[in-house]
């Protein structure tokens, strides 16, 4: 077994700069986890921990069933993945992929076979007699994660191996990867700031925040169901809109009133909403720019809202709007090409099943 348990652990550095904080996290083996958060949120840090590169100050580390705090990294049966892929300039790929294997004194036979097929696994098999130097990225990329896929290792650790290529080889690299990942079987834990990728790879999300987990789930629950408003605005492309409201009643209907606009609520939304005393108050308003769209014929005023166009851009299949009205913006992501200039009104519709509401004073979720 090459799951993982991380109990109570905290990186403290000189001057009592405190890094991680009370990390508890269990990652079951063969899982696919994803550490995701802004830069200096502590995620290369857990991992490094992980990998015995940093001393943990405190809690426990637990790999299998063997606590590992004072393993060495060559005895905790790991391969990492980084960032700048960390070759030997003057070994050929063959020589680099099976140095940690000569230095264990395995048969040349043997590392011979683990070679080949990892550099079969990674379509390099052709670039073995290749220095560094004559490769490119992508192709360096692979030979970083075939030096690691030869010691057939209980878990593998990738830290951010992808924010080094262009945009158009790292969509390539993320399917070699999740390919990778179904064929080796086993535990992979990868960090990135890139929700991107962290959306399409993960079985699991685990968001961080100033050394905190914020969230661990899978990418479907995190985006549809954000238990807080920094998880919402960091998972979702582009960002959640987030508008200052106050919730009250319009006749019979709960209303969310907001810069002269009025979004009628859902009735099973406004009852708890009132169970849990928010009517009358203010709140966070919270809509993801797939979730605004053209009123399409369109019959009912409850979720029309009108602002007037700052900026589109135009991505090929969809478009964004960014809108703004009495000091409020927001975005909308639109299928298809949208016409629209600077100062033009337009009108849009909420989808109201979708709206995520926020307390203004904890940022944490209602509902």
């Amino acid at each position: 077994m090459s799951g993982l348990s991380l109990r109570h652990m905290r990186k403290t550095y000189p001057g009592n700069v405190e890094i991680i904080k009370d990390f508890n996290l269990e990652i079951k083996d063969k899982e696919f986890i994803v550490f995701v958060g802004p830069s200096g949120c502590g995620k290369s840090t857990v991992l490094r921990m992980i990998a015995g590169l940093e001393e943990i100050t405190g809690g426990e580390l637990y790999i299998g069933d063997g606590l590992v705090n004072e393993v060495t990294p060559k005895d905790r049966d790991i391969a990492m993945v980084f960032q700048n892929y960390a070759l030997y300039p003057h070994m050929t790929v063959y020589d680099n992929m099976a140095f940690s294997l000569k230095m264990r004194g395995i048969s040349k036979s043997e590392i011979e076979e683990k070679v080949k097929k990892a550099a079969d696994i990674l379509d390099i098999a052709s670039l073995l007699n290749r220095k560094p130097k004559e490769l490119s990225g992508g192709q360096r990329q692979r030979v970083a994660m075939g030096r690691a896929i030869v010691r057939n290792p209980k878990v593998f650790l990738m830290d951010e191996p992808l924010s080094n290529l262009d945009a158009k080889l790292r969509v390539q690299m993320r399917t070699e990867i999740s390919k990778l990942y179904k064929k080796l079987e086993t535990t992979f834990i990868y960090v990135t700031h890139d929700q991107t990728e962290a959306m399409t790879l993960g079985t699991r999300i685990v968001v961080i925040k100033d050394g905190i987990i914020q969230q661990v789930d899978t990418p479907r629950e995190i985006y549809n169901h954000p238990v807080n408003m920094f998880v919402a605005g960091f998972i979702g492309s582009p960002q959640m809109n987030f508008i200052d409201a106050r919730l009250e009643y319009v006749g019979e209907k709960l209303t969310a009133l907001f810069g002269g606009q009025k979004i009628i609520l859902q009735d099973n939304m406004s009852g708890l909403l009132k169970h849990k005393g928010y009517v009358n108050k203010d709140v966070i308003l919270g809509v993801r720019p797939e979730h605004i769209d053209f009123p399409k014929g369109y019959k009912g005023e409850e979720c029309i809202i009108e602002f007037n166009v700052d900026l589109t851009e135009i991505m090929g299949a969809e478009t964004y709007i960014y809108l703004s009205k009495n000091q409020i913006r927001i975005t909308a992501r639109i299928d298809g090409i949208v016409n629209a200039e600077l100062g033009d009104k337009m009108e849009l519709i909420v989808d109201s099943s979708k709206i995520h509401i926020f307390d203004k004073n904890t940022q944490k979720i209602i509902v």
